[in-house]
């Protein structure tokens, strides 16, 4: 199975009550968010640039990540964003595994970055699963950026919610 698959079933997790936030504990992002209190702060995957939040349960029904890449650029490079948001998609299937369908986008700024949102639902072709997959992608002056929220079948509205409240929230450094 691949990574981005055996990824995507972990954070098919759970995000509780949102009402009340926590700062990032990871000091070396570029940029400040809040997260729900109560949720899990992890280091992101593979030793990746990140921070991947779990709110509690097993597995999690919701999962939320915030991913960084150094890359020098004069912000906001639509260019660079769309090869950045191709490569993202690509890498979702897991080489086949599975089938992503785009179910809407629109763009949104978020921190001064213009970006893309995009939902998702990815289709796992083992068992028929499907996880919803929430992102905003943005490429600032000195990183490309991402937002992924993922939830699965035992999210709640509130849970749900979290996505929207971390990327309100979220500050460049």
């Amino acid at each position: 199975m691949s990574l981005s698959i055996r990824m995507t079933l972990l954070f098919v997790s759970a995000l509780t009550g949102t009402a009340r936030a926590v700062p990032l504990q990871n000091t070396k992002a570029p940029f400040t968010a809040d997260v729900p209190v109560g949720w899990e702060q992890r280091p992101y995957p593979n030793g990746l640039p990140g921070i991947t939040v779990l709110a509690p349960g097993t597995p999690p029904p919701a999962v939320l990540q915030l991913f960084f890449a150094p890359y020098q650029s004069k912000g906001n490079d639509a260019a660079a964003l769309k090869e950045f948001i191709g490569g993202v998609e690509g890498s979702l299937t897991g080489g086949g595994l599975a089938t992503l369908k785009r179910v809407s986008e629109r763009p949104r700024t978020v921190g001064g970055v213009k970006g893309s949102e995009r939902l998702y639902d990815l289709t796992l072709k083992a068992n028929g699963a499907v996880v919803r997959l929430q992102y905003w992608y943005g490429v600032s002056k000195h990183n490309m950026l991402s937002v992924q929220f993922t939830t699965g079948p035992a999210a709640t509205a509130a849970q749900r919610g979290a996505f929207d409240k971390t990327l309100g929230s979220l500050k460049l450094k």
